[in-house]
């Protein structure tokens, strides 16, 4: 929905005085760690990235990922789509895209780093040369009851599990760009008012096809761009999705597009 349909969303917020509120647990944090301080002041927002179940894969093993070795995430049990996303790092972008557009970050100050802990869920990194993250278990639980709840809440009385800080060593590393390429659409999510747009609708097709077993994993991403590519992409990117019947337009636009550029891999 805020992919897609952001302008509506926030066109509304406006009309109705309603304040939104993230309950994404990076996007969550994301909130928790802007307040009170000035966007001309951060130096960079970090979205955390587990590296899925290929971090460690050999680059040259790529090349033979079937569906099912896509659907074991090491860290969380998710439906087919996500855990997908979650193994290509097009998750990232997706989340990234939204922080974007919830929190009007500039591009430049966006960025996504391999967290395998999965316990911090933000960082950003001040002007002054002070950094501040978010830290929890890994546990849905925790962002959605404090969002919900306006963070007046008992956690013990919804998460069972003691929560113990720093129970591991925290590890961070820079995105591998070979085995993660899709990680080149980070300054080009939001080039154009409808490009996210097109984005999540081919992404959407390639997946589905993908887990059919009619494409290979590699054609995920080289699909992607080749889309960002077409001599047709900006026309239609550049559209400003201001009612739901232009969303509907290019999102059927990138995905009969997408359905053509396959045939190669079929």
């Amino acid at each position: 929905s805020i992919i897609c349909g952001w302008s509506l969303i926030k066109h509304f917020s406006i009309k109705y005085k309603t304040k939104i509120v993230p309950v994404d647990s990076e996007h969550f944090s994301i909130s928790k760690l802007l307040e009170n301080v000035k966007l001309d002041n951060v130096e960079k927002v970090y979205l955390t990235a587990s590296g899925g179940p290929f971090l460690n894969l050999k680059l040259n093993k790529f090349k033979k990922i079937k569906p099912y070795h896509a659907l074991k995430h090491p860290k969380w049990k998710m439906g087919k789509k996500i855990s997908v996303d979650s193994s290509t790092l097009m998750n990232k972008i997706l989340e990234l895209i939204e922080a974007q557009k919830l929190f009007n970050i500039p591009s430049n100050k966006l960025d996504i780093v391999i967290h395998p802990n999965s316990l911090v869920h933000a960082i950003i990194t001040l002007k002054n040369g002070l950094s501040k993250f978010i830290y929890h278990e890994t546990s849905m639980v925790i962002p959605l009851a404090n969002a919900i709840f306006d963070n007046k809440v008992n956690i013990k009385d919804f998460y069972k599990k003691k929560v113990e800080p720093f129970n591991s060593n925290l590890n961070f590393s820079k995105v591998d760009k070979k085995k993660f390429p899709i990680i080149n659409l980070k300054h080009k999510a939001n080039l154009y008012p409808s490009t996210s747009i097109i984005i999540n609708a081919t992404n959407e097709i390639l997946v589905d096809q993908f887990i059919k077993g009619k494409i290979p994993y590699l054609a995920i991403s080289k699909v992607i761009m080749s889309i960002l590519r077409d001599r047709n992409y900006k026309k239609n990117a550049i559209k400003r999705a201001s009612n739901l019947n232009q969303i509907i337009k290019t999102d059927l636009w990138a995905r009969k597009l997408t359905l053509k550029k396959i045939q190669k891999y079929v």
